[in-house]
């Protein structure tokens, strides 16, 4: 499952969106859609599916039951989430106090992240979008040595070791 690209849309005229196409395909064929506040405090709206849902599961069992930091965890994620339903044709209703925790009145962006997407207002996302493409220009050495360890330790899958072989 990776979430890729950017789509631009808007609600409709009963709340709901339509989750574009490659992300329902990257949802594994599940129909459950999990948002919350991102925890950054950006102002994005943070979802997956079901295999988001158990690595923060399984991540959280590894850490001590009384943790704050779990505690603290678990609350931003789990008890600010809602969990949706796409019906037939790859719509959800984002819940009116998620629509107003990221500033979404109407447009929206649905941006890839990997293992999971964010669901932006149009304005904040092309700010948020200026400062990340300044920040991986500003620091292209930091997936250098992330690189170099892999290489190191036998290359890295689907490019072979070191030297080309």
């Amino acid at each position: 499952m990776v979430f890729v690209s950017t789509y631009e849309t808007s609600l409709d005229a009963k709340g709901r969106v339509s989750v574009p196409a490659p992300f329902r395909a990257a949802l594994s064929g599940g129909n459950r859609v999990f948002l919350w506040p991102a925890i950054d405090g950006s102002g994005c709206l943070e979802g997956g599916g079901d295999e988001l849902m158990s690595l923060y599961r399984q991540t959280l069992a590894r850490m001590a039951p009384n943790d704050p930091n779990r505690r603290a965890f678990m609350h931003t994620i789990f008890t600010r989430s809602a969990d949706l339903k796409m019906d037939d044709t790859g719509r959800i209703t984002i819940p009116p106090a998620l629509l107003k925790a990221a500033g979404i009145e109407k447009q929206l962006v649905f941006a890839g992240s990997f293992d999971r997407f964010h669901i932006w207002e149009p304005s904040r996302f092309a700010e948020f979008d200026a400062q990340m493409a300044e920040t991986a220009r500003d620091n292209q050495d930091a997936m250098a040595e992330p690189f170099q360890q892999a290489m190191a330790a036998g290359g890295l899958p689907g490019l072979g070791k070191a030297g080309g072989e």
